[in-house]
């Protein structure tokens, strides 16, 4: 087993989505709503600053696994799918050290129901942060996949997966969330 804290650099802005139950006020339109609560699409710390949980770069990393299907030698046609899957899990969330109340938004044109495709379209905000980074640890609890194999599919992982709302992998135009490892700290146990 090996930890790995992975140094981050966001590449393109940040957009947090994280759900939250709609408290329409007495009176309130949709769009008045929208504009109230947009910061609570964040996820925010105790102590104000805003994160990325780490499970979203766990998912980046396993969705490029998947997408990149690449084979381990020697091993047939075993791909590194299933030992990022199984075998490593994220230990922190990244703090962007970013305050919550200084947020931006971004005012987007969205489907009413969030789903592509003709229908109704409504105004929507969400937090949106233009330059970030922060640290990451990982576990690897597999000792079969070599560093330099992580270290490889984390990288692509930022490019080509992302994490956030708009992320590449999403096939969303906006390509936000896009990021990369500028350092990575190995540590046995």
């Amino acid at each position: 087993m090996r930890t790995v804290t992975i140094k981050i650099e966001g590449l393109t802005a940040y957009s947090a989505s994280k759900y939250f139950e709609p408290n329409v006020l007495k009176g309130e339109t949709k769009d008045a709503h929208e504009k109230r609560r947009w910061r609570e699409k964040a996820h925010v710390t105790d102590s104000g600053t805003v994160y990325i949980p780490g499970v979203a770069f766990k998912l980046a990393l396993d969705e490029t696994a998947q997408l990149l299907n690449e084979k381990i030698p020697g091993k047939g046609n075993q791909t590194w799918t299933g030992q990022f899957a199984t075998g490593v899990v994220a230990m922190s969330d990244v703090d962007l050290g970013v305050k919550a109340d200084e947020m931006k938004a971004i005012q987007i044109f969205a489907h009413a129901n969030g789903k592509r495709g003709p229908g109704t379209r409504v105004m929507r905000y969400f937090p949106y942060i233009t330059t970030w980074g922060g640290e990451l640890e990982m576990r690897v609890f597999n000792d079969t996949l070599p560093e330099d194999v992580f270290e490889r599919f984390f990288t692509q992982a930022g490019l080509l997966a992302g994490v956030g709302r708009g992320r590449p992998i999403t096939k969303s135009p906006a390509g936000n969330g896009r990021f990369r490892p500028v350092k990575f700290t190995w540590a046995n146990g």
